[in-house]
This record gives C-alpha cells, sequence and structure tokens, in this order.
C-alpha cells in the first residue's frame, strides 16, 4: 500500500512538473465564417492535460469600435478579457473558448470574445491580468503597448486584415496575414512545425477547422514517425525529434502525453524502418 501511494504521489509530482515547465499557448482563433447569419468565432489553447489555468486569462486587442483603427486614433484597446481561472487543459490536450450558438462543439470556458473581422486584432495569453474590457493600453497609438497590465504574456498571434497602422490598427504579437491580400479569418498552429498558418473564410470543422481537437499537421507524414515524409523511420526523424525536445503541440509529441520527450524516442524506434504502405 506503501509503495502505491508513493508511486501515485511520484507520479501526480511528475504531471505537476511537466505543467509547470510547459505552459499552454494558443493554438487555434477563428474570428468569422463569411456563410450570411453564421457568426462563428473561438478560440483553443492547447497543452499538457490537466494543466490548471488559475491565474490565465486570454486578452483580445483591438480597437474598442467599428472604425479604422489608425483614422479613429484608437489602437490597443482591449475588446475583451476572459479569465480561465477554474479551469483546466482537457484530457485532449485543448481547451475550447467560445460563446457561438452555431458552433456545435461544447464550450470548456463560455465567453464572448468579441473577435472583430475584416479588422486587426491581437489575441495574447497572459499570467497576471488585472485589465478590462476598453482599457486602452497604447495611449499614443503608435504601435507600442504603454500599459501591460498583467505580470507574463505567455503566448500571441495577431491577426492582419490590412497593414498594421497603415490600412487597419496596430497589432502587438507575431503578425498572419493579410493573406494575398485577403482578410484572415481563421488561423491554426502547425501541430509538425509550430507555425501559424491562415486557413479558410468559411467554417469547415474536419477540414480547415478543428475545434475541440488537436491541429493536423500541415506538412503530414505516411506513418508514425515519419517526419520528413520519406517512406522510413530513420535518422533524420530522430534529428526531428530531437530538435522539438520538451516542445508543446507538436507531431514530434508521438505518445500524446502533452511534451516531447523520452518516451517519444521510444516510440519513434519501435516504428525503425520502412513504413508499411
Amino acid at each position: 500500500m506503501l509503495t502505491h501511494v508513493a508511486s501515485t504521489a511520484a507520479a501526480i509530482a511528475i504531471s505537476i512538473a511537466s505543467a509547470q515547465s510547459h505552459p499552454p499557448q494558443l493554438s487555434e482563433v477563428r474570428l468569422d465564417s463569411l456563410e450570411p447569419n453564421k457568426d462563428v468565432e473561438f478560440i483553443e489553447l492547447t497543452g499538457v492535460a490537466g494543466t490548471p489555468l488559475d491565474g490565465y486569462a486570454i486578452v483580445v486587442i483591438g480597437d474598442g469600435d467599428d472604425e479604422i483603427g489608425p483614422l479613429a486614433l484608437d489602437s490597443g484597446v482591449i475588446e475583451s478579457v476572459v479569465a480561465l481561472d477554474g479551469s483546466a487543459i482537457q484530457p485532449d490536450r485543448s481547451l475550447l473558448v467560445h460563446a457561438s450558438g452555431l458552433l456545435w462543439m461544447t464550450p470548456d470556458v463560455v465567453a464572448d470574445l468579441r473577435l472583430e473581422d475584416v479588422d486587426n486584432i491581437t489575441v495574447l495569453l497572459v499570467e497576471g491580468a488585472k485589465c478590462w474590457q476598453g482599457q486602452d493600453l497604447d495611449t499614443d497609438d503608435d504601435g507600442a503597448l504603454d500599459v501591460t497590465p498583467w505580470s507574463a504574456v505567455v503566448d500571441g498571434i495577431a491577426i492582419a486584415c490590412g497593414e498594421p497602422g497603415v490600412v487597419s490598427e496596430w497589432t502587438y504579437a507575431p503578425t498572419l496575414g493579410p493573406s494575398d491580400g485577403f482578410p484572415v479569418f481563421h488561423a491554426a498552429r502547425c501541430t509538425d512545425t509550430g507555425e501559424w498558418r491562415a486557413g479558410g473564410v468559411h467554417f469547415q470543422p474536419g477540414v480547415t477547422d478543428s475545434p475541440g481537437s488537436p491541429n493536423p499537421p500541415c506538412d503530414g507524414s505516411l506513418c508514425t514517425g515519419d517526419f520528413d515524409r520519406d517512406a522510413v523511420v530513420g535518422p533524420q526523424d530522430l534529428a526531428y525529434l530531437l530538435s522539438h525536445w520538451d516542445a508543446v503541440g507538436t507531431a514530434a509529441d508521438l505518445n500524446a502525453d502533452g511534451f516531447v520527450g523520452s518516451a517519444d524516442i521510444a516510440v519513434l524506434l519501435s516504428h525503425w524502418g520502412d513504413c508499411e504502405l
């Protein structure tokens, strides 16, 4: 009995340590869908299953109105703040946030995200947020935040419909878009490369959108561990896995425990050799 209790305590300690060293991150954002009367918007996080999100918040920054940002001189205004206290990363390693009646996937956190489409927005995942909707963080509208009412920025992505500070308001995180001159309505982080890519203007679950489930890899693979898609699991694939060591939310997480580690090497080695095509 004492051995069982000790092993259970050790497992819990490892889980807590993993969650602390592998913080959650943003994985998917949809602003809208172009179909008439189909207002679909959501934000999804990914991370180690069971990670508590007390102290975390999603902060959406835009212009605070329906006008074009630079002309109205109101860049850096908070559109919404979603406190994640009391929630945790789900067993499928995700957390889905939305309040859209047209999105049938049950949200883990219900919140009106106020994601303006055809406008530049910034989505931040922060710790220790002490801010509110309508607060102006870029008081002189120069593209740099003058007020940062949080203890740390954990992750961030900005989605642009036009050149920041020229056609629309400023952005305050790595920026995706515009895409070939068109506004971006959907952004998803690739599980294999970690980069953000623009999705379609239409909401297509299972095609471009994956709310409630992990994002697919952008480059794909032919069999488990075949990261370079040469139909062989070999040294190059091992090198890829090692280059993502300790990373969260990548295709190198072969055993789906939330991060890349020694267990994933064991999975890769068990598939070593030619793929069975």
